[in-house]
């Protein structure tokens, strides 16, 4: 992903490729034809390391984009500590995730009509598998499991909302304010244990 250093090893190359891609242009965005110009790699290449063509290095992108999230977003929201803390590892993944409001959301971006279900399968649940962490984060810091689920689904919600005005408006500090936001809201769900 572009969340790291670019690898040397061609498949490692060929994700962060494919990643950029998908995440900037959606599935229906991106043809064969992009993906051996931004690579370098001819057809048969690509399929030599992916034989079922596009669908297959889209879901290959969306299994990379949720190990990624589940090990930089969720599991730093569910290691031990306080709620702040939790709250604060899960938003500087969040930040670093989306390049402080700068890089798009390949959720976004690859859940639209014509993605493949799989693939939409999977972003769907990397996005469920972060609100959960976030409600399981809160209710293990006293939250009430109805309260921390609404306010978990808000905080995501208000992240994402953020990441979009930011994108579309070039602001990045729409982005920083959203995070902020989330983070207040979170941080601030009653206690009641």
């Amino acid at each position: 992903m572009t969340t790291s250093p670019r690898s040397e090893n061609t498949r490692d190359a060929l994700m962060d490729a494919l990643y950029d891609l998908f995440r900037t242009r959606g599935f229906e965005g991106v043809s064969i034809g992009d993906i051996t110009q931004r690579t370098g790699l001819g057809r048969s290449s690509l399929y030599h390391h992916f034989p079922g063509g596009k669908d297959e290095m889209a879901l290959a992108v969306a299994r990379s984009a949720r190990a990624w999230l589940q090990a930089n977003v969720v599991a730093p929201t569910l290691a031990e500590g306080d709620r702040e803390a939790r709250v604060d590892r899960m938003i500087a993944g969040v930040d670093q995730l989306f390049s402080g409001g700068g890089a798009p959301c390949l959720i976004a971006a690859m859940t639209m009509p014509g993605a493949p279900d799989s693939v939409r399968t999977e972003l769907g649940s990397a996005l469920s598998e972060w609100i959960d962490a976030v409600c399981d984060a809160l209710i293990a810091t006293g939250a009430e499991p109805a309260t921390a689920h609404a306010a978990a689904l808000a905080a995501v919600s208000r992240i994402e909302g953020a990441l979009i005005i930011a994108r579309a408006t070039g602001d990045d500090a729409a982005f920083a304010a959203g995070l902020a936001e989330a983070r207040a809201a979170l941080v601030a769900v009653p206690i009641t244990a």
